[in-house]
């Protein structure tokens, strides 16, 4: 069993609790920021390997910003989330946008700021069309269906999930896309989120670079990353071991 460890004693706390009023937040800057520089070293294999980090899982200004120093993008859905990434100094390429109910102003406010757009939904793009001009890279969100398994071990239901295209909308999506100028091209699934597996994310690729290969084959699209999202979990329960991000690296 892993033994966790406060990164604050008894007696520190007590004393904050007189000078702040409760209750508050108390964050780990010194092990978010070695958490962060794990990650990076974990992926430093590749050289265009770039980590978002999903604002909705902690919208705090504070932290958002020691992410960027730490060379972090923000993944963001939502009108607020851009406005936040946009007051900590990240634009263009530096944010990810996934939405899927999006009214016009969120991706009016995603163009202007030159984040990639991640199209859950087919009919996004025409709706798109209507707000803001096509980039000349954009990204679109695959949904495989079924169940999604390691080792026989059902991780999650996609089947079940509102979120990305099936297999054939992804290759219109493109085609249709190439039509309107886009030139370079993303490719994101969110199969399951904050899972304690080391296994996840070796699946997960496999299944992305082998559909990116099958796009490019059809449609001559260039495909420019893959997006493996979902969220790297950490022990949750007392009894679980943390994921070992080296692992995942490689």
């Amino acid at each position: 069993m892993n033994q966790k460890k406060p990164f604050v004693t008894l007696e520190q706390v007590q004393e904050m609790a007189k000078k702040y009023p409760t209750p508050f937040h108390l964050y780990d800057e010194k092990g978010i920021r070695e958490n962060a520089r794990r990650i990076k070293e974990a992926f430093a294999w590749n050289p265009g390997f770039h980590e978002y980090f999903a604002v909705k899982a902690c919208p705090n200004p504070r932290l958002l910003q020691i992410l960027k120093e730490e060379g972090f993008g923000c993944d963001c859905s939502s009108y607020t989330e851009l406005l936040m990434s946009e007051a900590v100094g990240q634009v263009g390429h530096d944010i990810m946008f996934s939405s899927n109910d999006t009214p016009a102003e969120d991706f009016a406010l995603a163009a202007k700021l030159g984040a990639i757009i991640n199209f859950d939904d087919i009919t996004h793009i025409d709706f798109y069309e209507k707000i803001a001009p096509f980039q000349e890279t954009m990204c679109c969100r695959y949904n495989p269906g079924g169940d999604f398994k390691i080792e026989n071990e059902i991780m999650d239901t996609p089947q079940d999930a509102k979120y990305g295209m099936t297999r054939p909308q992804l290759t219109e999506a493109y085609r249709k896309l190439m039509a309107k100028g886009v030139k370079h091209f993303g490719l994101h699934a969110f199969l399951a989120s904050n899972t304690v597996a080391n296994e996840y994310y070796p699946v997960l690729a496999r299944l992305l670079f082998q559909t990116a290969v099958e796009l490019h084959k059809e449609t001559g699209a260039h495909i420019a990353f893959v997006n493996l999202s979902g969220g790297v979990g950490i022990p949750y329960r007392p009894e679980q071991d943390a994921n070992d991000i080296m692992v995942i690296g490689e």
